[in-house]
């Protein structure tokens, strides 16, 4: 590959050919003319001895190869951009930034109350958006900012190396019964675990856990009754029937503060979760990033969040 033949203009065409599918709106948004897009593409098909963009009834789609090359350019391209810019001044009393945050539940029960308040009392011109977390890790979304930060239990994601990853907590699992099952006391051994049925909390939509990979390796496996995508409905099935709910120790608390369910102590040998932000490395050093990215290690690492005052 003679990289000295390929100039920046053609990376940056080659960006937008692929990421828009039309020459025309590659042209509009470089500000040259069609013809010089088009050549710049010929250019593009010859240096990497490939159509690139193959026109169909469905318009201009591109080839596998287009699709591979452009998600490397796409990042080099952002890392380029972030390198060269002056970092912006970010003061959080007056910045009106609006932040995207993807992850689970877990995170909007224990995480955002105490944000948003926090947020109210210092920056009151920031908004978020909360996106749910999907099993794909969104690396292209992450890079070029349309999500900013990625917040979930590593067991259930597989994050790749090059991203920018820090564990901010780990949680213990904790069992949430009704208050009128007779049969649980405060605290249950392995063998009455595996004899209650179970609620199982799914936010990805997965048939197994951590824990039923422990109970696997002991030649044991745990009877689910019910799988749900929602901490609310989960817990509302548990307090009406004679159902086992095992969940992160700090939702469980807030769950038991909500709804009449008593948290019990599991096994101390069952698993732990960590809970991981992950963020892309050319937003590694914005200082809008960082500043948040402290706030909400903070707000997360304190023992008691404010989310749990209500708690019993």
């Amino acid at each position: 590959m003679k990289l000295h033949q390929l100039d920046l203009n053609l990376l940056l065409a080659l960006d937008a050919l692929i990421s828009l599918r039309s020459v025309t709106r590659a042209a509009e948004k470089l500000f040259v003319s069609q013809p010089a897009m088009s050549h710049s593409l010929n250019r593009l098909r010859d240096f990497f001895n490939d159509p690139l963009l193959v026109r169909t009834p469905q318009g201009m789609q591109p080839t596998e190869r287009a699709l591979y090359l452009q998600r490397g350019v796409h990042q080099v391209l952002s890392l380029l951009e972030n390198h060269l810019n002056q970092p912006e001044a970010f003061d959080p009393r007056t910045s009106q930034r609006r932040f995207t945050i993807s992850t689970t539940d877990y995170v909007e029960c224990v995480l955002i109350p105490p944000l948003v308040q926090r947020l109210a009392e210092e920056a009151p011109g920031i908004h978020l958006d909360i996106q749910i977390l999907r099993e794909e890790i969104p690396e292209s979304a992450l890079a070029n900012g349309e999500i900013d930060l990625l917040l979930g239990f590593d067991e259930y994601m597989a994050i790749p190396g090059y991203l920018c990853r820090e564990t901010w907590l780990t949680e213990p699992l904790s069992g949430l019964v009704s208050q009128q099952h007779a049969r649980v006391g405060d605290t249950l051994t392995l063998a009455q675990s595996i004899e209650l049925p179970h609620v199982f909390h799914s936010p990805l939509g997965h048939r197994g856990s951590p824990l039923d990979d422990y109970l696997a390796e002991r030649g044991l496996q745990r009877r689910i009754s019910v799988q749900s995508q929602s901490y609310m409905s989960a817990a509302a099935i548990v307090s009406h029937t004679d159902h086992l709910f095992i969940l992160p120790q700090r939702v469980a608390a807030m769950m038991a503060g909500f709804w009449p369910l008593r948290m019990v102590e599991l096994p101390q040998d069952f698993p732990v979760y960590h809970l991981n932000c992950v963020w892309h490395p050319v937003q590694d050093k914005q200082p809008g990033l960082c500043w948040l990215r402290d706030l909400m290690r903070q707000l997360i690492q304190q023992p008691t969040p404010a989310a749990f005052h209500g708690a019993s």
